[in-house]
């Protein structure tokens, strides 16, 4: 039993060690990161086109007419080659759309801050200075996408980095107690 128990302990730490490199490279490497997961995502739409366009081709169909199955995998083939020549196109979507969430939720805050001080509510102000600076964040995101993901990839790293550090305690504090858990878990 505690053989197995060093086991998973040993596999946790490889993880964790796995979860702070990429993590790493994510706030080192933000715009090689993007580039990749922008490749893999055109790969995957490029593939998921083409096999939609084999599946219409090789079907037992006697009569060919253009069907959902051949539209779809035109346009999925064309948007996947889109990304794969310009891989950054998709991070600076997703970028523009949390931009654009941001926005409204900024509005939607000082909207209720303003509520809150017609009802002479006191934390009116920490929400609306909130508000504004959600605002102020989400139009930051859509007038430069670019800079904006490789700022949300920092980020990103930074939260892995710190995930890995913790789970990598976590498990020298059950390494530590080993003995303990393995007699509970008897």
């Amino acid at each position: 039993m505690k053989k197995k128990f060093n086991q998973i302990i040993l596999g946790s730490w490889f993880t964790s060690i796995l979860f702070l490199a990429f993590g790493i490279f994510l706030f080192i490497k933000p715009k090689l990161a993007s580039s990749i997961i922008g490749y893999i995502i055109g790969a995957i739409v490029l593939l998921s086109g083409l096999v939609a366009l084999f599946n219409y081709f090789v079907s037992k169909k006697e009569i060919k007419y253009i069907s959902f199955e051949l539209i779809y995998g035109i346009i999925t083939c064309i948007a996947g080659v889109a990304i794969i020549f310009n891989p950054l196109s998709i991070s600076s979507i997703v970028t523009i759309g949390l931009g654009i969430w941001m926005i409204i939720n900024g509005i939607m805050k000082v909207n209720m801050s303003i509520f809150l001080k017609k009802n002479k509510e006191e934390t009116w102000s920490i929400l609306l200075f909130i508000g504004l600076l959600t605002l102020l964040s989400g139009a930051l995101l859509i007038i430069n996408p670019f800079k904006g993901t490789m700022v949300v990839t920092q980020v990103l790293g930074v939260f892995i980095i710190v995930y890995a550090i913790l789970d990598s305690m976590h498990w020298l504090l059950v390494k530590k107690r080993s003995k303990e858990i393995v007699e509970f878990i008897k």
